[in-house]
């Protein structure tokens, strides 16, 4: 016979709903709420929802929503690009319940699974080559772009350089990224054209990206030396 569906998936057991009520000095969970939740933003009536029905019978029509979608090709660009997953891949990772299960559909817990696999990348790779260190990507390229910019800044020589150059011309989630990190450590993010930019002593590094968001590929040698 198998579990229902709530008893799966949803808290704790009656045994411990009483547990916890009887150390809160509660009667029921009804009681709970009404010592938790204002009475002024409390509905009084029951919501108007269908009558329930069984979960093979949920599952289906979900999957009916689903069989209506239509499926285009994106060309959103701004650094996501189309790729192949291999078969291999696609069985063992991506529909493995032993990957997907264990984190909860958020940013924090997605990052954690993505980690893990970087590691688990890491440990074979070494494994495989007997080596003792073994590289591994970021998370992505604008928290890349960050740690460059961390790392420019504790390899700086003068600590009154504190402001680093980002091309406006790089990806927006990049500029985000790199703004966000630069806050608390203490540096100024100088945005603007690299062609145009004038370098100044007070600056710690640059970043340019090539091609930009636009897709334009121009030569930034010039600026770099200027930078050096």
């Amino acid at each position: 016979m198998s579990v229902p569906f709530a008893a799966r998936h949803l808290g704790p057991d009656p045994a411990e709903v009483r547990e916890m009520l009887g150390a809160l000095g509660l009667e029921s969970l009804e009681h709970l709420i009404a010592e938790t939740v204002p009475a002024s933003i409390r509905l009084e009536r029951p919501l108007e929802l269908p009558a329930p029905v069984s979960e093979s019978a949920a599952l289906a029509e979900l999957a009916a929503l689903a069989a209506r979608n239509r499926i285009l090709r994106p060309h959103i660009g701004l650094g996501y690009s189309a790729c192949i997953t291999p078969p291999v891949i696609q069985r063992n990772i991506l529909e493995n319940p032993g990957w997907y299960t264990q984190y909860t559909p958020y940013q924090a817990e997605i990052s954690q699974g993505r980690l893990e696999a970087l590691l688990n990348f890491q440990t074979l790779v070494a494994d495989l080559t007997g080596l003792d260190v073994a590289n591994a990507s970021l998370l992505d390229e604008p928290t890349a772009a960050a740690e460059a910019m961390a790392m420019a800044l504790r390899l700086r020589t003068d600590e009154s350089r504190t402001r680093f150059f980002v091309a406006a011309s790089c990806h927006p989630q990049t500029l985000s990224v790199v703004a966000a990190r630069a806050e608390p450590l203490g540096i100024e993010i100088v945005t603007g054209d690299p062609s145009e930019a004038t370098p100044d002593a007070t600056w710690f590094g640059a970043l340019v990206q090539v091609p930009d968001t636009f897709g334009r590929i121009s030569d930034p040698t010039p600026f770099f030396a200027a930078v050096r």
